[in-house]
């Protein structure tokens, strides 16, 4: 009786065993763009990594694993189908001829102007783009720009200066290298847990250079199916699970 049993649950470990090994494979893709994605000694970590990493610990059925892109190369490494998958993500943002869909909204969010703080700025100072200099982020779509990115563009249309840091942006304007930086609301708070000392140093638009809802684009016709994403969304929501990892990077 004892080796029958024995052998029952010896067969149980290898019926449940063989089940995680079989969970489906998506590959999701993403960018260095802080806090989402950042990159340090070849380690990548962010808001998107530890969606991933609960996103797979609240289901067995898929292993969500991330694959890195740029922010320019994500629409062709789309379509050659290097990754079915992207995190905090709008369709507006290039995405509405692809082959994808939309999740619902699971985080909302927003882009301000920044400069350094002195006696004389107040906020009419953001008024005015055009005769600003100001730093932006490559690949990135803006309010002030129609939200063209293309960097020829944005390079004859303003006095812009593009790099793939917020950090170094956030210095310059610091150092008076330039007038305005760009930055995401998400990105500053999180820089601001780390230097709080420079909060005072810099003032902040009121107005935003756009508001965007975060979202999951999927490809079309794939598993999981966006259903299953917004119930997966939806049932990290009710968990609260998602709102411990906002307030991770200071994000209400």
């Amino acid at each position: 009786m004892k080796k029958i049993l024995l052998i029952n649950i010896i067969i149980l470990m290898f019926f449940f065993c063989d089940l995680k090994i079989k969970a489906h494979t998506v590959i999701v893709g993403g960018y260095i763009f802080p806090p989402f994605i950042e990159e340090m000694q070849d380690n990548y970590f962010g808001l998107a990594l530890d969606m991933i990493e609960i996103m797979n610990k609240f289901q067995d059925k898929y292993d969500f694993q991330f694959v890195l892109t740029s922010s320019k190369r994500r629409y062709i490494d789309f379509e050659t189908k290097k990754y079915d998958m992207i995190l905090f993500e709008s369709i507006n943002w290039g995405w509405k001829d692809k082959d994808i869909q939309a999740s619902k909204v699971f985080l909302k969010g927003g882009e301000v102007y920044i400069t350094i703080a002195t006696p004389a700025k107040n906020q009419n100072f953001f008024n005015n783009l055009k005769n600003k200099s100001i730093g932006g982020y490559l690949g990135y779509h803006y309010g002030f720009a129609n939200f063209n990115a293309d960097e020829n563009f944005l390079k004859e249309s303003f006095n812009i200066e593009l790099t793939t840091s917020h950090e170094r942006n956030i210095k310059k304007v610091i150092l008076e290298r330039i007038d305005i930086a760009v930055i995401t609301q998400s990105y500053l708070k999180s820089y601001f847990i780390r230097n709080p000392y420079l909060k005072n140093k810099i003032l902040i638009s009121d107005k935003l250079d756009q508001e965007y809802n975060h979202t999951i684009l999927v490809r079309k016709n794939i598993k999981p199916s966006i259903k299953e994403i917004n119930e997966l969304l939806t049932k990290m929501e009710i968990a609260n699970v998602l709102s411990d990892i906002w307030k991770k990077y200071g994000i209400e």
